[in-house]
């Protein structure tokens, strides 16, 4: 290639061009075949090197013409220019810096390859701008890349530090080789640490209330542990270095480890949440209140109620009173009854609400015996509604006859109060697993043994269906769910569902409902015949 003649000239780029589709499929199976290099559907750069492939080739010829008339002119750099456009382009797309350059090197090692094949014999000339070229699109795209992956890891700092401030969110990280912790400017705030100290693990220690500091070192080195999974979640106080004021603070981390499981660092960040923990303590303050006062008042009302409800009782029965009088007062002693089990039923709804449980005293007791009981005087104040009770296997169990007898006569009293005008209220009390809810009569299926940890009692009725939405809410305090329109005939204030779940949860059980248009409304208390054997 020592003819300096524009047919030389010509010739190596018009073979060269005539070669392409070899390159392109060249440079495609080593960039597939590439062992150190990821797998992806295709090269990253397939859209961009054909048209590289013609500015190269273009650049080739622009530097013969521009060698023939004595130097560089505009054609040349107009050519190399379009070359770096490309690797500009590359960057756009966000390409990864080491699979770009990665394919570049593939394209330099085809071209060369096809070269020798076809018998091009390059010059010296030649092969400089030809390796010049491909050095200068590497190099544009890996500054170009670096500088747009540079920008967006600024901007995302920036976005992320912007959302942290704006949320209050402060950022610490801790490096458990040197020991160094860094806090950012909102968590010195929040620790009371004025910017000027260097904050160190033993100030960061110092800082945290002495009575949750144990608690802190705890989780610290338990998040450092890989069984751990490295997760450090902790809520605590800290006292103010500098300014002395106390706080709580929420703290979330995660702890990093290396390839022998050794902790390394640790990140994560920090919440003021004292307004919130305030808010709890005046909550659970409130609540202690309300709790002492019903207490108080339910004591106040049970003594008048105790001298009326002897009062009528004695009228009752030694009063020499006619039809008429007699009626006036059981209707006395009833109300007086029921009064004092809505008094009850406050009382126990503030201790589940101020987080503890309605107590129970279990006993050894059949459970059979307990809802036959209860059903009973059900049955005598809604002489106008079929009750039936369905038993099977045994009723022997550990239970709190009193309470159990409360749980009962509020769903039964719930099933009346929302069934079909007419229609009977089913009432089966069997060990889990022992087959569906029987119906009709009263009647015992014998003695089984008594093998099943568990016992259903399951209170069906005929009636509309409960909607989705108030399924979540149909065991909250004060719930009185419309039916047609009306509200629940029963007694209360609408306490009976949640007492009884409340009841059910104090011997280990809960209480499950279904409700379809086609099948009616089933309660099912699940209790184990230990009370308290079985968590909710």
């Amino acid at each position: 290639m020592d003819d300096d003649g524009p047919f030389v000239e010509t010739s190596i780029t018009a073979r060269l061009r005539g070669c392409k589709g070899d390159v392109l499929a060249r440079w495609t199976r080593r960039v597939r075949d590439d062992p150190e290099a990821e797998r992806p559907a295709e090269p990253v750069l397939v859209r961009k090197v054909p048209d590289l492939f013609d500015d190269l080739v273009e650049v080739l010829s622009a530097s013969r013409r521009a060698e023939q008339r004595g130097g560089e002119d505009a054609e040349l750099v107009g050519a190399s220019a379009r070359v770096e456009e490309h690797a500009r382009l590359c960057a756009a797309q966000g390409h990864c810096i080491a699979a770009a350059l990665r394919e570049l090197s593939h394209l330099r090692a085809a071209l060369l390859e096809v070269c020798v094949e076809q018998g091009i014999s390059l010059g010296v000339r030649e092969a400089q701008v030809l390796h010049a070229a491909l050095d200068a699109t590497m190099w544009t795209t890996a500054v170009e890349i670096e500088a747009a992956t540079r920008a967006a890891l600024e901007d995302g700092a920036a976005r992320l530090r912007l959302a942290t401030r704006a949320g209050g969110v402060g950022v610490w990280d801790y490096d458990l080789v040197t020991g160094k912790l860094r806090w950012d400017e909102r968590t010195r705030e929040v620790a009371g640490l004025d910017r000027e100290l260097e904050v160190r693990y033993d100030l960061f220690l110092a800082s945290i209330h002495p009575d949750d500091r144990a608690r802190v070192e705890e989780a610290v080195r338990r998040s450092q542990t890989p069984e751990s999974g490295g997760e450090y979640s902790v809520e605590y106080r800290v006292v103010g270095l500098c300014d002395r004021v106390e706080r709580w603070i929420a703290v979330q981390g995660r702890t990093f480890f290396d390839a022998a499981g050794r902790g390394v660092r640790m990140l994560g960040t920090v919440i003021d949440v004292t307004d919130r923990k305030q808010a709890e303590a005046a909550r659970r303050e409130e609540l202690l209140l309300r709790d002492r006062f019903m207490a108080a008042f339910s004591h106040y009302l049970n003594t008048p109620l105790t001298s009326i409800t002897l009062a009528a009782s004695v009228l009752a029965h030694h009063g020499n009173l006619t039809p008429r009088q007699a009626r006036n007062v059981e209707r006395i002693a009833t109300s007086a009854r029921r009064m004092a089990r809505t008094i009850n039923d406050l009382l126990d709804m503030n201790r589940s609400r101020f987080g503890g449980s309605v107590p129970i005293a279990p006993k050894p007791e059949d459970l059979h015996a307990l809802c036959k009981s209860a059903v009973d005087e059900l049955r005598v104040a809604h002489r106008d509604v079929p009750i039936q009770l369905d038993v099977q296997g045994s009723g022997a169990g550990l239970w709190d006859p009193e309470r159990i007898a409360q749980m009962v006569t509020n769903l039964v009293q719930n099933a009346i109060d929302h069934a079909d005008p007419g229609s009977a209220v089913g009432v089966t009390v069997r060990p889990r697993g022992s087959g569906e809810r029987g119906g009709g009569g009263e009647r015992g299926s014998g003695d089984r043994g008594g093998g099943d940890d568990e016992l259903l009692i399951e209170v069906h009725n005929d009636g509309p269906a409960i909607a989705p939405e108030l399924l979540e809410t149909l065991f909250d305090p004060f719930h009185r769910a419309a039916v047609r329109g009306r509200r629940s005939t029963g007694r209360g204030l609408g306490l009976g569902l949640f007492i009884a779940q409340q009841i059910a949860r104090a011997h280990g059980g809960a209480i499950e409902v279904e409700s379809k248009a086609a099948r009616g409304t089933t309660f099912t208390a699940r209790l184990p015949r230990r009370a308290g054997a079985a968590g909710s």
